[in-house]
């Protein structure tokens, strides 16, 4: 990928991408000195300036496009325009052809770069979709396409590895999941899968929609991304009974994570009466705010205190997360604002625990989405199914314990 734009736009996407796809093992400016890296291993950029503005940024693409191309050795090219590029109106298609006229390339030249992610995942996905040739293969049987996961979540690989796991056990196979590591050969396959399942309806239900249109393969949308285990199990018992499979393997697994979480909360619910109880907080979209809610309260007891709404206005599951707090009596909580909250447990992003960290509030903060606070996951950690419900049991436990 190439950002046509000035360096101040990339070094954010940068060091998040690079996080979590690490790229560089040292944290050294000289091992990336090129003048389209600035030091950093990924997003390199063209550097426009003032002139560039004004006369267009052709010759800085012709300069760059060659190097990059080979540096590795590239597939495909993706020039992404900022929002003060998008305004020139340089025809990139056309300076790419000349530059490298046997490259496939993909642009998005909108000036959409700042908003928020989930539209970025939608327009990525446009292009992509629109501009890459996909030929139409028969559907191969037992196939998933995951939509929607991507690597700016927290845990992206590890829910990854989870998902494919759980699938694995109920035969099921993912063939791609969009943005979230895959190549571009199973980018270019995903028209084989049998099914599209969408994690999250703010980022994947358009990719879902465009793939349907095009090559008739159905699709599902998730009620949240399936965090806990009633969510998980929901989930896998309607891919069994659409896609013919058995499930049984899944739901011994299932039974067995089960009986680990209950062990340790009833161990600590006999000596404290903990969680159940328990004010907690909340950050994320409406997607997320539905799954994390329903298994914190339905599977804890414990009680949602406030809300803070991550891109209110990508509203699919606004109404749907409603009628749930108004079902639980908890409809207040979207009235208290995070930073106001006196909840023991705070599930958010590293930079909204931090936040109420330097208003000296006692609390146990837990990481759910990005920026992070810098812990680094040596092992990766999933929030989704099984794995990620027994990790969320044991923070939940510890958090109040310590």
């Amino acid at each position: 990928m190439l950002l046509n734009g000035p360096t101040g736009c990339k070094f954010y996407h940068s060091a998040i991408s690079d996080n979590q796809m690490i790229r560089q093992r040292a944290f050294d400016p000289l091992l990336f000195p090129e003048v389209w890296y600035f030091g950093q291993p990924r997003v390199p950029c063209t550097y426009l300036g003032s002139r560039d503005y004004v006369y267009g940024s052709r010759d800085k693409l012709m300069d760059a496009l060659p190097y990059l191309a080979g540096r590795p050795a590239s597939d495909l090219i993706c020039i992404v325009n900022s929002p003060g590029a998008a305004l020139i109106g340089d025809d990139l298609r056309g300076i790419v052809r000349e530059a490298l006229p046997d490259t496939r390339c993909v642009t998005v030249e909108t000036p959409g770069f700042s908003e928020n992610i989930f539209a970025g995942y939608d327009r990525a996905a446009q292009a992509l979709l629109s501009q890459l040739d996909f030929s139409k293969k028969t559907a191969r049987p037992a196939t998933v396409n995951l939509l929607g996961l991507s690597i700016f979540h927290r845990n992206f690989q590890g829910d990854l590895a989870e998902m494919t796991r759980l699938l694995n056990l109920c035969g099921l196979e993912v063939n791609c999941a969009l943005f979230a590591g895959y190549g571009l050969d199973a980018v270019r396959a995903m028209p084989e899968a049998a099914l599209n399942i969408v994690l999250y309806p703010e980022s994947g239900l358009t990719a879902a929609q465009l793939l349907e249109a095009a090559y008739g393969t159905p699709y599902t949308v998730c009620d949240g991304p399936p965090v806990g285990f009633s969510a998980t199990e929901a989930l896998m018992a309607s891919l069994c009974g659409r896609l013919g499979r058995d499930g049984a393997a899944f739901e011994e697994e299932s039974g067995r994570a089960r009986g680990r979480a209950y062990t340790h909360i009833s161990r600590v619910h006999s000596l404290s009466g903990l969680p159940k109880g328990v004010k907690f907080a909340l950050e994320g979209t409406y997607s997320e705010l539905y799954a994390y809610t329903q298994f914190l309260v339905g599977y804890f007891g414990m009680i949602l205190d406030s809300v803070s709404v991550f891109c209110p206005e990508r509203g699919e599951y606004k109404q749907k997360y409603l009628s749930l707090l108004d079902s639980l009596g908890m409809s207040a909580a979207l009235e208290r604002g995070l930073l106001e909250t006196d909840a023991e447990l705070v599930f958010a992003s590293g930079g909204s625990i931090a936040a109420l960290k330097l208003r000296k509030r006692e609390f146990t903060g837990i990481e759910i989405a990005l920026p992070t606070l810098g812990y680094i996951d040596v092992l990766p950690k999933a929030n989704f199914g099984l794995s990620g419900a027994l990790l969320l049991t044991e923070q939940v436990l510890n958090g109040l314990l310590y």
